[in-house]
């Protein structure tokens, strides 16, 4: 698994692969079992970029390619890859984190897609069926990792709406906060579940991919996230 090991913790795997649906396997951060508290940032999808390659979606479905992905996005600093680089950004709140900044928050957290199965083209969108699932694999995740809060990409009505009907089904009740301003024309949305003892602080905001204003979603997220220019 090339050199992956060395900056993730892999302590979770057995644990992890007895976990039905979940396929990829989160890209938990060398220092993960460190923090005080504890950060799930929930990313939405992955598809088969090269289609044409019979193989292609094989591999990317592998139980480790998301970490090696994660690895080589995150940790070669030259890339520029929107979604890692604009959290960085609304996390530390400036323009350009340092290399140590960045190196510290991915060694730090845990990365999981929602949506388990591969998309067939950048062209497909992920079923009520595929977030329902991943809501489910997301909830075992949090008991496996001991999660206190969660940042989540996109605001997608399905994908609410089945984060509802999951937690309903399972009857847990998750608690909307409603002080929340919009971010253009974006409304962020958090949630409080309680579970396992304790309540999870769960904050939806605007995918970072696109249109992302990070100065803008880096008050949402000093405000309703437990980050003090960094998580830790």
């Amino acid at each position: 698994m090339d050199n992956t090991e060395s900056h993730c913790e892999t302590s979770f795997d057995e644990t992890l692969l007895r976990i039905k649906d979940i396929n990829r396997l989160p890209w938990v951060g060398k220092n993960y079992k460190k923090q005080s508290y504890k950060t799930l940032i929930l990313g939405e999808s992955v598809y088969d970029w090269n289609p044409a390659d019979s193989s292609s979606i094989g591999r990317i479905s592998d139980s480790y390619n998301l970490r090696k992905l994660h690895k080589a996005l995150a940790f070669d600093f030259n890339q520029n890859a929107r979604f890692i680089r604009n959290i960085e950004r609304a996390i530390y709140s400036k323009r350009n984190p340092t290399n140590e900044e960045k190196a510290h928050l991915w060694n730090s957290v845990v990365y999981h897609n929602l949506v388990c199965r591969v998309l067939e083209t950048n062209r497909h969108r992920p079923s009520y069926d595929d977030y329902y699932t991943g809501w489910k694999v997301f909830d075992k995740l949090t008991t496996v990792f001991d999660i206190d809060q969660v940042i989540v990409y996109g605001l997608e009505s399905p994908k609410i709406i089945a984060f509802n009907s999951y937690y309903k089904d399972i009857g847990i009740l998750p608690v909307q906060t409603s002080n929340l301003c919009k971010v253009g024309r974006t409304k962020p949305k958090k949630y409080i579940i309680e579970k396992d003892g304790k309540d999870i602080n769960i904050l939806f905001i605007r995918h970072p991919s696109a249109f992302f204003s990070w100065r803008k979603w880096s008050t949402v997220i000093q405000s309703e996230m437990a980050v003090s220019g960094e998580i830790s």
